[in-house]
């Protein structure tokens, strides 16, 4: 996480005129991502610091128009969505450690995949799996 009073530093991933503007922040166990779509606007910095975003005007026209304030100065601009996604894989974690296969689980589905590639390997595994009930 980044340290309070540091500004979050943001690096643009793709900005393709096809596809929406990715601006990507990895701070610590935890992945920030700004992503905006069909943006209309002055050509934006490859970094941005600390981006804060406000809506202008009206919510039902499309595109709407934004603001984003941060330390490369004030841009205003037209999009059709803005949305902020914040990834936090250890959260989740914990949770998945009861479902980790074991070594003897591993083997196992390496073999069975390897059998898939047989011929008639399919008809070899619904019978193995028949036999298992």
């Amino acid at each position: 996480m980044p340290k309070a009073g540091k500004p979050a530093l943001y690096r643009m991933q793709s900005g393709s005129s096809r596809g929406p503007l990715r601006f990507c922040n990895d701070a610590g166990d935890r992945r920030r991502t700004l992503i905006i779509v069909h943006y209309q606007g002055p050509q934006l910095p490859a970094t941005l610091t600390g981006p804060a975003i406000e809506r202008l005007g009206a919510a039902g026209r499309l595109p709407q128009g934004w603001r984003m304030n941060c330390a490369e100065g004030r841009f205003e601009f037209r999009a059709q969505a803005v949305e902020q996604l914040d990834e936090c894989p250890s959260l989740y974690e914990p949770l998945h450690r009861a479902f980790r296969l074991s070594g003897s689980d591993r083997l196992a589905v390496r073999v069975l995949l390897w059998l898939l590639r047989l011929p008639g390997g399919a008809a070899l595994l619904r019978r193995w799996h028949a036999h298992r009930h």
